[in-house]
């Protein structure tokens, strides 16, 4: 009898190897993760128990029948509890929750285990799996095939849940999986039935290890590069896992509201290597806390401690912040906020999560150095309705259900509703009506704008198309432009091939733009010659908010100036002579001008007075829906 147990030498090393990187750079603390570790140590501990198994075994008289039964023993119990560890591995990764313990499946899944265990546990009265004659020769038992059945019970229990709820698993991880399985249960069969002394089972397993932590199991792939604290989705998956316990966890937040005025001042890079000292000097401050960089200079650290561990976060990094940061120019003053939750605020998502903490980081900047903002319930519910927003968005603008209101815009001249001001809303089951102030921004944020911009611009063709503007008094109608929608080249083509679908005079279109759209101004104004040349009008939007620079639009072909109601109430209601200014320069400009915010007899007939061409205001009429708005211009016009 010669045993050969080179493949558990090399198993030792490589498992070994992966044990200590894995330790050193620290993973995630989910629960997959640790039993990855317990996995990896198990397997490491098969492979040294068959070696140490299968050197006594050879030994003869030179070593006592007991120490022969111990080892092997142990080694039996080792290789049997090393498919459970992996069953509760693969139901951790399938998000089922391990309700008995945190790191062992239930009672029921772990009966075979217990069995085989129990059948090694009596080997020296039984000789089930083994036994040493009175030579001190070891011999295999006729039951050694429990070990062997109970392996292949969970490995293939493991992969039809894998299976049968691959919808919760991304591909690369399954089929990692489903490698180690293969490699395993190879390894099992070839020790079983061809080669009962050559130690194949830890190489196997060894093999399929391996390709789950390159796969996906390294932990640096939870880390952000560049500052080596974890990356924001290791949130999400914190937060998933403690759903299926019902956990909470109090949280800590540090942004600082001078990031933004570093980033522009001193440029990308070097805000990039501040925060990477920030990260360094939190890393090393607070060593057991699991910290995660979020995105401008925010940090976000899980606590297990009580408001008392929380303030002690804030006051030790509020005594560092009094202390410059270095940068390879220099010297920079942080000026840092915080935030904070604890367990009151019942997280359901990490969308919640992520919204909420963007809420109370905003709060906290808006206030400025050394404010804490603790999470409250009504931030947290403003978090939700943003949610909600955002799915109630992108269904409206997948079923092209957006709802086109029209504000009546009154003609001083000719005495007539002359056009209108297409507004756009959203209407959901839940929350009713949705303004554009709640959703434009976020449309803007995730890109969806310029779905939203068309669909806007679309639903005004149809509308021009299907109704006489002639006959109903109309000369254009409205259509806001996003600073998005503007910088895109493609624009100009666009609107032309719709303007041709819809077969409508291009006339009656007069795009708003604000100067905030004028980033990129010689795209802006290559698109605004290409559709003026077709007959599209433009006008500038929201002049007096503090945003306009004459010097970029007035080269622009617009046709209307648009004076926000900022400033026509400040001449009404405070008496600022600046309107008087205004109006004089762009009548002399050769501007025509729609006075916005009109709500009352008075301030229509003197701002009419002053020479302003167009009146938009509740004095007139609020924005309405389409069938209403036609019914207001047939009747104010006949």
């Amino acid at each position: 009898m010669s045993w050969n147990f080179d493949y558990d030498i090399c198993a030792i090393i490589f498992i070994s190897t992966l044990i200590i990187y894995y330790g050193y750079r620290k993973c995630l603390p989910l629960t997959y993760n640790k039993l990855f570790q317990w996995l990896m140590v198990s397997s490491v501990l098969v492979a040294v128990t068959d070696v140490v198994g299968s050197v006594v075994a050879v030994q003869g008289k030179s070593v006592s029948i007991s120490l022969i039964y111990i080892i092997n023993i142990t080694y039996y119990i080792v290789l049997t509890f090393t498919p459970m560890i992996f069953g509760s591995y693969v139901a951790a990764i399938i998000k089922k929750p391990i309700r008995e313990s945190r790191y062992l499946m239930n009672y029921v899944f772990a009966i075979p285990g217990i069995i085989v265990m129990a059948i090694a546990i009596t080997t020296p009265m039984t000789g089930a799996l083994f036994s040493v004659d009175t030579d001190h020769i070891f011999h295999y038992g006729n039951w050694r095939i429990s070990i062997f059945i109970e392996t292949m019970f969970y490995l293939v229990t493991s992969g039809i849940q894998v299976i049968k709820y691959r919808a919760k698993v991304k591909k690369v991880i399954r089929y990692s999986i489903y490698i180690y399985i293969l490699t395993t249960a190879a390894g099992h069969v070839c020790q079983m039935f061809y080669t009962p002394y050559v130690q194949t089972v830890s190489l196997s397993a060894t093999i399929g290890l391996l390709i789950m932590f390159l796969a996906y199991q390294n932990p640096d792939y939870d880390r952000d590069r560049k500052t080596g604290m974890y990356r924001e989705n290791g949130i999400r998956k914190i937060i998933n896992e403690d759903r299926l316990y019902g956990k909470n966890r109090p949280v800590a937040g540090i942004a600082f509201d001078n990031y933004e005025h570093i980033r522009a001042v001193y440029g990308e890079e070097t805000a990039n290597e501040v925060v990477q000292n920030v990260a360094k000097y939190l890393q090393v401050t607070f060593p057991e806390n699991d910290k995660f960089y979020v995105h401008k200079g925010r940090v976000i650290a899980f606590f297990d401690g009580n408001i008392e561990t929380l303030r002690f976060f804030r006051n030790t990094i509020t005594e560092r912040c009094k202390m410059p940061f270095e940068f390879k120019g220099g010297d920079v003053y942080l000026s840092p906020v915080f935030i904070f939750t604890l367990e009151d605020i019942k997280v359901e998502s990490f969308e919640e999560f992520k919204a909420s903490m963007t809420i109370a980081f905003q709060r906290a900047i808006e206030q400025g150095k050394g404010c804490v903002i603790r999470l409250t319930e009504e931030m947290h519910q403003e978090a939700i309705r943003g949610i909600k927003i955002d799915r109630a968005l992108k269904k409206a603008l997948s079923e092209d259900s957006l709802l086109v209101y029209y504000q009546p815009i009154y003609d001083t001249i000719e005495k007539r509703m002359a056009s209108a001001e297409a507004l756009v809303r959203i209407h959901d089951e839940e929350l009713g009506m949705i303004y554009p102030d709640e959703f434009i921004w976020r449309a803007e944020e995730n890109g969806s704008i310029l779905s939203l911009g068309e669909q806007v611009f679309r639903k005004v063709c149809a509308f021009i198309n299907q109704h006489n503007m002639e006959e109903m008094g109309l000369s254009f109608i409205e259509i806001n432009l996003s600073p998005l929608q503007c910088i895109r080249k493609q624009l100009a083509l666009e609107f032309e091939k719709i303007i041709e679908e819809y077969n409508i005079d291009p006339k009656y279109l007069n795009l708003e733009i604000t100067e905030t759209s004028t980033g990129d101004i010689d795209v802006i104004r290559e698109n605004m010659n290409q559709l003026s040349k077709k007959g599209v009008g433009f006008a500038l939007d929201d002049y007096g908010t503090g945003y306009s620079n004459l010097v970029n639009v007035m080269g622009l072909p617009l046709d209307i100036i648009k004076i926000d109601k900022s400033l026509v109430w400040s001449f009404f209601n405070e008496g600022s002579e600046l309107l008087y200014s205004v109006i004089e320069t762009f009548i002399k400009g050769d501007f025509k001008l729609v006075m916005e915010g009109v709500e009352t007899k008075e301030m229509a007939d003197k701002l009419a007075e002053m020479g302003c061409h167009y009146e938009q205001g509740f004095y007139y009429s609020k924005p309405i829906p389409e069938e209403d708005f036609v019914s207001f211009v047939k009747e104010y016009n006949k």
